[in-house]
């Protein structure tokens, strides 16, 4: 079974998933005790590795003509080790809030703040499902620059690369880890010495 962190009479424990039913989960401690507890108590993933398998094995036979006999094939592949997909694919297919794809580059964002807020947005509701992202930030203008909407002057594009940073720490993706997030400035850029 997978090693899961659970809470157990007010504690944290790591335990080894054993068995799982509709509510509760069986855990092997470290110590070697078992316990049974309820699988709210208990972080993800909740579920076996033959368990994990049948769900991959069903999420990707799901588009073949013949769905039985290619979801036995994919588990037999997975349960004999002779194939195994990719981390994503394995915590993804056939959970449908989740995404089966590492990384996402996103186009630049507008230099403005409606596009700059925008690219968060999209940025946030990818890592929530567990995709990491590339943005380049050399489309903002640079530091100190006018803005003349406002008769002031732009933060630039290393603050903007601040927030998106700081959001993805706030970020679990998928609800099991931090966030994955790659900023890039071109070297021509004014800012590139600050980023």
């Amino acid at each position: 079974g997978d090693e899961v962190l659970a809470i157990h009479q007010g504690q944290s424990v790591l335990g080894t998933v054993v068995s799982v039913s509709q509510q509760e989960v069986e855990l092997k401690l470290e110590s070697g005790e078992t316990i049974f507890g309820d699988k709210s108590n208990v972080a993800k993933p909740c579920e076996t590795l033959e368990m994990m398998f049948q769900r991959v094995a069903l999420a990707v036979a799901d588009v073949e003509e013949n769905k039985s006999k290619w979801t036995a094939e994919f588990f037999h592949l997975m349960n004999d080790v002779s194939f195994l997909p990719g981390g994503r694919i394995l915590a993804a297919a056939g959970n449908d809030n989740l995404t089966c794809y590492n990384c996402f580059v996103l186009p630049s964002p507008k230099d403005s703040r409606d596009g700059i807020i925008t690219t968060l947005q999209t940025m946030v509701e990818i890592m929530s499902r567990g995709g990491g992202v590339g943005v380049n930030l050399s489309s903002l203008r640079p530091k100190d620059s006018p803005v003349l909407g406002v008769s002031g002057r732009s933060s630039g594009s290393v603050s903007w690369g601040a927030l998106y940073s700081f959001a993805t720490g706030l970020i679990c993706q998928g609800g099991s880890r931090r966030g994955a997030l790659g900023l890039v400035l071109n070297d021509w850029h004014p800012d590139v010495l600050e980023f």
